[in-house]
């Protein structure tokens, strides 16, 4: 649902920008919890999903902000 929402301001660079820089923090966030913090798969899914969820909105806002179509047309 906010992908929608950011996809629908997003110049084309900055799509390509969001999405890999999701899947490159939700690695990055996957590694920090199995490996330095040591938790298990079972023990870790709280926390990763409450991460994904802030990692989605943080860089939503990041893209948003450097990658804006200034093309697109605001709904009022």
């Amino acid at each position: 649902m906010l992908d929608r929402l950011f996809l629908k301001y997003l110049s084309k660079q900055g799509k390509v920008a969001y999405f890999v820089g999701q899947i490159l923090l939700f690695a990055l966030w996957a590694y920090i919890l199995l490996v330095p913090m040591d938790y298990s798969m079972e023990d870790g899914k709280p926390l990763f999903v409450i991460g994904m969820i802030v990692i989605l909105v943080v860089w939503g806002g990041v893209c948003l902000g450097f990658w804006r179509d200034k093309t697109a047309k605001r709904d009022n």
